[in-house]
């Protein structure tokens, strides 16, 4: 049996790698693409876990060689997911987690319009902000370009699936909602 293909989208900070971490530990037939990307490892980051990461002349030659599922760049570095590595995940009959920006989201619907868009918003653009200089250790360097990001990004909503709100402090119902989705 083939698996299902799920994409968790939304804007930068609204916690799509939380709420995925949380969802594979519950989920055992659910399955992360590991993607690809250029961009320097953060802190916590694991190579082969979190992501590939790829100096940019190898992204590249992978794009160039057709072997990318879908890839786009992002705040200046390139992210995407190899095609052998979706392939492998749903033959083996797992349902299959995406878990991109807008862009990858759209890229992946369009090619693959079975799959079910999950898109996850916050309660305001202010609190994704204040996320974001959190995690970024309190860099106010392209908050106002981030800001307007989000903003386009949130436009994208209306092409899902499905929209659910990460409310601040309550993952639980955020992973309850999610979870009932891919149960129906």
């Amino acid at each position: 049996m083939r698996g299902k293909l799920y994409i968790l989208t939304g804007p930068s900070g609204v916690g799509k790698s939380s709420v995925a971490s949380q969802l594979l530990k519950r989920r055992p037939t659910l399955k992360k693409v590991v993607t690809c990307t250029t961009r320097p490892p953060r802190k916590d980051d694991v190579d082969g876990v979190s992501y590939h990461f790829l100096d940019r002349e190898t992204f590249q030659r992978l794009v160039d060689e057709s072997t990318m599922f879908e890839w786009d760049e992002h705040y200046g570095h390139l992210y995407g997911s190899r095609r052998s590595d979706v392939q492998a995940l749903m033959e083996a009959g797992s349902d299959v987690l995406f878990v991109v920006d807008v862009t990858g989201a759209r890229t992946i619907k369009q090619a693959n319009p079975e799959a079910i868009l999950l898109f996850l918003e916050a309660e305001t653009i202010d609190q994704l902000m204040e996320r974001i200089a959190k995690r970024d250790q309190g860099t106010t360097a392209g908050l106002e370009e981030r800001k307007a990001a989000i903003e386009r990004e949130m436009a994208f909503a209306e092409l899902a699936d499905h929209r659910i709100v990460n409310r601040e402090g309550e993952l639980e119902s955020t992973l309850v909602q999610i979870q009932a989705l891919m149960e129906a």
